[in-house]
């Protein structure tokens, strides 16, 4: 199709809101919030939102994909705690964590097995063959990320409200900015000022919170290339959110293909 329009204006938009709903059903089950877990003295427990992740199994365990800066709190004493969908408990993460730091700032956090077979749980974890190979996305190729951000989480008095967030849009360039490299990282267009909704809600939230958030190629243009259908299942892993450079309407990912070196690292430790 080299040299042909894929889409016109008309066409792209009108199938651009079907891809964003799509996703939104289909990364649900991937991801979590994470909070950071308190208790006060009358024993009530109480939290805040810390960071987003998702589900992702290495082996025969299963982890939550975040960002080091989401995890270092744990060693400074701090608590962690994740959300099975369709369950309302949250569970504190025990046992020890795998984190490298900038420029990659990626983490695992490990989920317990027992309450991850309960019947209840709805959660998927991503799948290595689910990660691309590398972050090479069509030209002007869709991409989604889904997270929490902190201004939409609420937890007093034992229970929790936290909505969640799936946005759609384009790679950008990166800020000139001595944090961030093309070699390891990558841009997305984040601009709540001009975002449009596809399920009714309240436009798109602030930043801080979404940091951890996994990032898909929808593979949505890509399909058009192949002349093929799309449906979001060909959507693959591409990138790991951990910045909003203040100033610039875009978030920073780092590459897949760093986060595969990191979880080969991961991989290799375990028992």
């Amino acid at each position: 199709m080299s040299g042909e329009l894929l889409f016109t204006e008309e066409e792209w938009n009108a199938a651009v809101p079907g891809v964003a709903a799509a996703m939104l059903e289909y990364l649900r089950p991937y991801r979590t919030a994470i909070y950071a877990h308190k208790e006060i003295v009358d024993g009530s427990e109480y939290g805040e939102g810390w960071g987003s992740g998702s589900y992702l199994r290495l082996g025969n365990r299963v982890f939550v994909l975040t960002n080091q800066h989401v995890a270092c709190v744990r060693s400074e004493g701090g608590r962690l705690a994740y959300q099975f969908d369709a369950q309302e408990d949250i569970r504190l993460v025990s046992g020890d964590h795998t984190e490298t730091p900038w420029p990659l700032d990626l983490a695992v956090l490990p989920v317990g097995m027992s309450g991850w077979a309960d019947s209840s749980n709805q959660s998927k974890p991503i799948e290595v063959e689910q990660i691309a190979v590398a972050h090479d996305p069509a030209p002007t190729e869709l991409l989604t990320f889904t997270g929490f951000s902190g201004q939409q989480i609420l937890f007093h008095y034992n229970t929790l409200f936290a909505k969640g967030t799936c946005y759609t849009a384009r790679e950008v360039e990166l800020p000139h900015d001595q944090r961030f490299s093309s070699r390891f990282h990558f841009g997305i267009n984040y601009r709540p000022d001009l975002a449009s909704t596809v399920d009714g809600g309240p436009g798109l939230p602030l930043p801080p919170g979404l940091s951890g958030s996994t990032v898909w190629d929808t593979k949505f243009v890509a399909s058009r290339i192949a002349g093929i259908p799309w449906t979001p299942d060909l959507a693959r892993v591409t990138g790991v959110v951990w910045g909003w450079p203040s100033g610039n309407a875009c978030l920073v990912a780092t590459r897949a293909e760093y986060l595969r070196s990191f979880l080969l690292s991961v991989a290799a430790a375990q028992p």
